[in-house]
Formats: structure tokens, sequence, C-alpha cells
């Protein structure tokens, strides 16, 4: 497809409804397995609980692809690494679709690697998208995920419905669970094929020279390290990313287990909830184009993340359906609509060449926030038997990197400022008259409790 000739508005269009396509099928392999995952463990006898090994493997290799795709892109062209991580997805459902549980590891690395998607799309947009529309245009490219999850979250049950006759075996064929998965990769396979007429065009800049070593791996790291505001946004991609990895992994549960909702009430709990993020995240694109600066838009959404997320540890039977709904969507409007406004800081602040490299160099750290936090939220949940704590101790770090967010970046490394904190905190004076003001109230408070009593 020509498109050299075309209007920049009209290449800017294509560009954005073909990542946005890619995003949302990207996504739907993601879902594929969750919702799989109970009939698979019918089948095989086993513990639901080998879903969180599938996703354990597969985060893992989403790190270590989103640490090293920056030399793929420039060699090879963001777009046909899209094309790549669409036919790997595709790939890792046909392997679920065999039907061997001794080879799903495999299919959770295939997933997992394919995680350079958003890289590979943010450097495509990054070219031809003008900076000042770079935040509401990587906001609606970003709608991809809870587009994906409608298409996803119709598709697949559909799938699992049909039946036909087949004529050459004599009997009816369902498809079922690997029936389901085959198909579904078979659609993304097309989905894969049909960027191939705009590749020409926005893969005009790969350089074939460009050797793909270990040490660009630990540069661009470095760079992002080294980047006070990048840096700033790193921990906010692994304090946003937590959070909304426990709200995908447990608030079905919390409403099912903890609070005695039916499957369908606390489905459409989380469906109301999550389809109210796609307006959000393009309003957050447009203020952050027009009104106000990313960081202090990211500043926000972290505080208002985190009161979200403390609020929801406060869910009990007391509360109302419509009430429980109401919190959900302030946690999906601020703690799931930061994407886009990030994505495109982040590319901002990236050397134009580098653009896909330093975007998955940020996005590991979502990726280890998406290990991390399911496993503590397990571990806690496991060790009280409530649902709410997990999500209040998730909570801090949101309100940390929030707070960080609406201050100017720190350009001093931070190990050198949590040291000076220390001594800070660790001045003599400091230290007794803490001391005083502790003893001071406490001494209070005892007063007060003796008087209540006698």
């Amino acid at each position: 497809m020509k498109l050299r000739h075309l209007d920049w508005r009209i290449v800017l269009s294509v560009a954005v409804f073909a990542m946005l396509m890619q995003q949302a099928f990207s996504y739907v392999c993601q879902i594929v397995m969750p919702i799989l995952a109970n009939r698979i463990a019918e089948d095989f006898g086993i513990s639901r609980a080998w879903l969180g090994f599938y996703l354990f493997l597969q985060n893992i290799a989403a790190i270590i692809g989103a640490m090293s795709c920056g030399g793929f892109i420039l060699r090879f062209g963001a777009l046909r690494i899209s094309q790549w991580c669409l036919v790997l997805m595709g790939g890792s459902l046909l392997v679920v679709s065999t039907g061997f549980l001794w080879v799903y590891p495999i299919a959770a690395i295939l997933l997992g690697v394919s995680a350079v998607s958003t890289p590979a799309s943010s450097h495509i947009l990054s070219q031809v998208c003008p900076p000042r529309l770079a935040p509401v245009v990587f906001s609606i490219k970003q709608t991809g995920v809870p587009v994906g999850s409608l298409i996803g979250g119709l598709l697949i049950p559909f799938l699992l419905t049909i039946s036909f006759y087949s004529a050459t075996f004599k009997t009816p064929v369902h498809l079922d669970a690997y029936g389901t998965a085959f198909v579904t990769g078979l659609i993304v396979y097309l989905v894969a094929i049909s960027l191939q007429p705009i590749r020409e065009h926005f893969d005009a800049d790969r350089d074939s020279s460009i050797r793909l070593t270990f040490s660009g791996v630990s540069e661009t790291m470095k760079f992002v390290l080294s980047h006070p505001q990048l840096r700033d946004i790193s921990l906010g991609a692994f304090a946003f990313g937590g959070l909304q990895s426990i709200f995908a992994g447990f608030f079905i549960l919390f409403l099912i287990d903890g609070l005695g909702y039916t499957e369908t009430e606390a489905g459409s709990a989380f469906a109301i909830s999550a389809f109210t993020a796609v307006g959000a995240r393009i309003f957050w694109g447009y203020l952050g184009s027009t009104l106000l600066s990313a960081r202090s838009i990211l500043g926000t959404l972290g505080i208002f993340g985190s009161l979200a997320a403390t609020l929801t540890s406060f869910y009990d039977t007391s509360w109302s359906y419509s009430l429980i709904i109401g919190v959900a969507i302030l946690y999906n409007i601020t703690a799931l609509g930061w994407h886009g406004i990030l994505l495109a800081e982040v590319a901002r602040l990236s050397p134009l060449e580098k653009v896909g490299g330093v975007t998955g160099s940020v996005l590991a750290f979502t990726s280890v926030a998406m290990m991390i936090y399911p496993a503590v939220y397990g571990g806690v949940l496991a060790i009280t038997g409530s649902y709410s704590v997990g999500f209040l101790i998730c909570s801090i770090p949101a309100l940390c990197s929030g707070l960080i967010f609406l201050r100017p970046p720190i350009k001093s490394p931070w190990v050198s400022v949590i040291f000076r904190a220390i001594l800070w905190c660790g001045d003599p004076k400091r230290l007794i008259f803490t001391a005083v003001i502790l003893m001071a109230g406490a001494s209070i408070g005892i007063l007060v409790v003796y008087l209540r009593l006698t």
C-alpha cells in the first residue's frame, strides 16, 4: 500500500487503527487461557492453581522480551515485529489446542515474549504522530486492551458452544476448549497477515546492519535508570501495573468467594467497570495533549488509584452492589487508565530511534509487578484469609508513585536520596523530639482510656 503521498492525518489514522487492532487481538490471546483454565483443569484432573504457574512463566518471558526488543525493532522494523508477535501468540494457542499438558509451558513462553507488541506499536506511532497529539493518540491505541477484552469475552464463549456434523467422520464435532484455542489462533494469524500491505511504509526506517547484542539491552536499561523522568515513570509502571494485575486476578474472586455474589453479578461488575476505562484513557490523553502535563496526570492517577484500592479493601457484605461498582469504576479509570499517557511520555523522552527499546525497558517493570503483586496478594490471602488486606498493602506503592510525580524529578540517584533521608531521620535531636512527641501522645491516650474505664 502506497502511503507516502497521502496526507499525514490519513497516515496517522491508518497507523492508529492498525496498532489498535494489533493490541486488541494481542489481548484476546492473553485472556484465552484464563477463560479456558477451568475446563482444561477438569479434563486433566488437576488443580486450578496450575494457571498461576502458566502466568508466572508468561511474565518471566515477557520481562526478557521487553528488555531485549529494541535491537529487533530497529533491525527488522516495528511493523514486522508486530506481525511476529501475533504469529507467536497464535502459535501459543495452537500449542494449547494440541491437548498435551506437558507442552503448555512452551505456549506460556511464546505468549510472554510476544509482549513486545506494545513497544513496537509505540515505535510506529512515534514516527508519524506530532508530539502535541501523542498523549491522546497513544491513549486511543491503548483502548485496544478493553476492545480486546470485549472481543474475547464474546468470541471465546461463542466458539465454545459451536457444534457441527462431520460427514467425513460421521459424527458431531464440538469445538470444546482445544478447538476454541485452535480457531482463535487462526483468526489471530489472519490479523497478522492483514498488516502486510502497510509494512513497506511503516518499516522504511529498519536497518539491517543493526547488531543484536546483550550490550544493547544493558545500555537501554542504564539509560532508563539514569534518566530522572524515565526513572519515575518506571516506578509508576511498576505500581500501576501491580494494581492492574490484582484487580484482574482477584476482583471477581473477591466478590464471589468473599462477598457471596454470583458469578454473573461479579462478572457484570467487572465488565461494567472495565468498559469505563475506554473513555477514561482517551480523556486523560486529551488532558495531556491540551491542559495538563503528563506528570501531573500520572500523579493524580497514582493518588486516586491508591485511594480506589484502599476503598476496595473496605468492601464487605453491608456495601450495596451499586457502591461496589462505583469504587470499581474509580479503580478502572485511575489505576487502569494510565497506559496511553505513560507510553506517550516515554516516547517523548526517548531518542526517536530508540522509542521501542526504551518503552520495552520501562514496561519490563510492569511485567515484574505482574509477577510480584499476585504472589504477594496470594501469600497474604493464604495467611490472613482476607481479600481486603492485599488490596490495602498493594495501594502503598501507587500512593508513593503519585506523590513522586507531583514534584519535580529527583536528579540524583534514588539510593543517595534514600541514604540522605535516613541520615536526616537519624539526627539525634530529631530522634529525641520524635520520642518526646510519641511518649506524650501515648500518655494522653492511656489517660483517656483510664478515665473512661473508671
